[in-house]
């Protein structure tokens, strides 16, 4: 039965043209017989004709072969109650496969569009390749109002594409600001996805009280001023037990790797807002440059704020569920890129590594930084809830990363028309790898 139900959906057009010929073919048979039967014009055997409806003292008289024709037509043009209700359902059953062909083709058109959604983050990123920064206005013109600065080799998520003053301009969302900036100023497409990590700047973020900034990387060096719990450092380059970064905008110092932690993060603009904060920030650390260890210590303790200790599980497969349940807590959240927060939202690679931070893992923070580092390459056979999938715009580098979480499904930041959604695993259809990180 189930095979009848299929073929007769598979084959709807084709039946209805079938039944329409049928039903054609019907009528003209039963006019036919109800012709023969009324005895209209029917032949004696001997050329006389015979008319219907003429008195028994008039079977001899001939008939206007105008009227007759005008009875025939009118015969033919007055169906039976039955044809009329066979006609109408017939034309019903027509009328209702033609109305879901249309919802089918309008189903096929969202799928469609589905599809052409289906892309993944980078495809609309650009990096900024300025001088020092480009401002960020309100409108696709020089003479709108200034919303941020764009500085150079930061990155942007390209919203929409206009003509505005001297050509073309791009809308375009980065970090906290978004507003217009001429195109001439980006690159965007293959060439970013291949060299995105690039672009990747390292911090040196403190996790205690207050931190000594060192001339040398030794405890007997000149202290040359401090860092608060939670200031972010640009981090240089590792020293062994010590991490060179930039105190301020031109001095150069050295804190304890054992008091700080390495975080990646993209070059952003900044709102005008942010431009002061900085710049207030910048104010402060060269002041500290003249405050004495002994007016402010060194606070190793950190009483800011407690860091949560990883919670253990008997079992792999215990930990794999549980992190694939917390990361589907945030399904429905927002896709920003860059964002380093999982509750007000974050990409593809910043999910995967904000939920694996939250049970002790650390994976880098780009899409190909995860399939080239994180954990050991598995096959799919192999693959396990928990499971990194790696895939792929462009063929060789790798643009998108997701969790699977069983049942051939992911979890993942999509894109920002998407959000945190769940799909299938061939999501894009491009899989270049899986990383196991968990065991």
């Amino acid at each position: 039965m189930n095979n009848i139900f299929t073929y007769i959906k598979n084959n709807k057009k084709q039946i209805a043209i079938g039944l329409s010929s049928a039903l054609l073919l019907f009528l003209l048979i039963i006019l036919a017989l109800r012709g023969c039967s009324d005895g209209k014009s029917v032949s004696n055997g001997d050329n006389a004709t015979v008319t219907s409806g003429a008195s028994s003292g008039n079977t001899s008289e001939s008939a206007d072969p105008l009227e007759l024709m005008a009875a025939g037509i009118d015969d033919v043009l007055s169906p039976t109650e039955e044809e009329t209700k066979l006609s109408e359902y017939l034309e019903e059953v027509a009328l209702s496969l033609e109305s879901q062909d249309d919802e089918e083709a309008t189903d096929g058109e969202e799928a469609s569009d589905d599809e052409d959604d289906d892309t993944d983050e980078y495809s609309n990123l650009a990096i900024a390749t300025v001088d020092n920064y480009v401002n960020v206005r309100t409108e696709p013109n020089t003479t709108s109002e200034i919303v941020g600065k764009m500085y150079d080799e930061a990155v942007a998520e390209i919203l929409e594409e206009t003509e505005g003053e001297d050509g073309l301009w791009y809308k375009v969302v980065s970090g906290d600001v978004e507003g217009y900036i001429k195109a001439e100023y980006f690159v965007r497409g293959d060439e970013v996805a291949s060299h995105i990590d690039d672009y990747i700047i390292k911090y040196a973020v403190v996790k205690c009280d207050r931190l000594n900034i060192r001339k040398e990387p030794s405890t007997d060096s000149e202290r040359i001023g401090y860092a608060l719990y939670g200031e972010a450092l640009q981090y240089l380059e590792d020293d062994g037990e010590w991490v060179k970064i930039w105190y301020t905008s031109d001095k150069e110092g050295y804190v304890s790797k054992e008091y700080v932690n390495i975080e990646e993060s993209f070059i952003y603009a900044k709102t005008v807002e942010q431009e002061e904060e900085a710049t207030v920030e910048e104010e402060e650390r060269e002041e500290r440059q003249e405050v004495t260890e002994e007016t402010a210590p060194e606070v190793t303790e950190t009483t800011v704020a407690v860091e949560v200790t990883p919670v253990s599980y008997s079992t792999n497969s215990e930990l794999r569920s549980a992190i694939v349940n917390y990361a589907l807590n945030y399904v429905g959240n927002r896709y920003v890129h860059g964002g380093q927060s999982l509750e007000t939202g974050t990409d593809c690679s910043g999910f995967t590594c904000l939920i694996l931070k939250q049970f002790g893992y650390s994976v880098a923070r780009t899409p190909q930084g995860q399939y080239t580092g994180a954990g050991r390459a598995v096959t799919y056979d192999e693959l396990q809830p928990g499971d990194i999938v790696c895939y792929s715009s462009n063929g060789s580098t790798c643009t998108h990363v997701a969790f699977y979480i069983g049942n051939g499904q992911i979890v993942h930041a999509a894109n920002s028309r998407k959000g945190v959604i769940v799909s299938d695993i061939n999501y894009m259809k491009s899989i270049i790898g899986y990383r196991n990180v968990l065991d």
